[in-house]
């Protein structure tokens, strides 16, 4: 959210497990981002910070008006719609899979991403050798990852200009519960949206081998 990485403490371990949403620059209209922040605000002044069980609850309840507004928003691009542009998206993500991370899952939307992994925490793409890369290597990783995507569906696109909002949602996973629920919600996103059947259906869906028999 571009409100979100801002306002909230970012945490960002080193060899964690993440769940990962980024999405099309003006994706959700003015209206929604300012009702979302509303939220937050008051979720946040209600909340201890050291109590991670409500702020997970926070995290949760404002991440669920903020997917809705993406899975019901009528306004703003929809490029991901296009099957070259989302090649290019899960082939990106494809490529930094045993390098960067461990790719778990991701489902590719009209208008935005998840993404499921584990980061490694010796990366051999880059040098770590400044504070940000060492204290936010996701946010690295996704930087990285959008201006490539960005540069490539631009082209096809014949356009210039912002193709990804700056700022990213991403959530570390704590236990193996909370990590089967992420990979399944990410699956079934088409599915909740009304878009297949099965989250197999969905041309632009992935599951990691291992995890598939546990999610039919």
């Amino acid at each position: 959210m571009d409100f979100y990485r801002r306002k909230l403490p970012h945490w960002q371990p080193k060899g964690a497990q993440y769940f990962i949403t980024f999405r099309l620059a003006d994706s959700l209209p003015r209206q929604a981002i300012n009702e979302l922040r509303i939220l937050r605000r008051q979720l946040q002044n209600s909340s201890n910070p050291f109590d991670f069980n409500r702020q997970s609850r926070f995290h949760e309840e404002v991440f669920s008006k903020y997917e809705l507004a993406l899975d019901t928003g009528d306004t703003g691009p929809i490029w991901l719609k296009h099957p070259a542009i989302a090649k290019v998206v899960r082939e990106a993500m494809h490529y930094r899979d045993s390098n960067e991370y461990d790719l778990f899952a991701y489902c590719v939307m009209s208008n935005h991403v998840h993404i499921v992994f584990e980061h490694f925490e010796k990366r051999t793409v880059d040098s770590l050798s400044d504070s940000t890369k060492k204290e936010y290597p996701v946010t690295v990783i996704l930087q990285e990852l959008k201006r490539y995507t960005a540069y490539k569906s631009n082209k096809i696109l014949g356009r210039k200009g912002a193709f990804w909002q700056s700022e990213s949602y991403d959530r570390v996973i704590r236990d193996v519960e909370e990590l089967e629920d992420t990979i399944a919600y990410t699956l079934n996103n088409p599915v909740k949206a009304g878009l297949a059947k099965h989250w197999s259906d969905w041309p632009h869906t992935y599951c990691k081998p291992d995890f598939i028999e546990s999610f039919g």
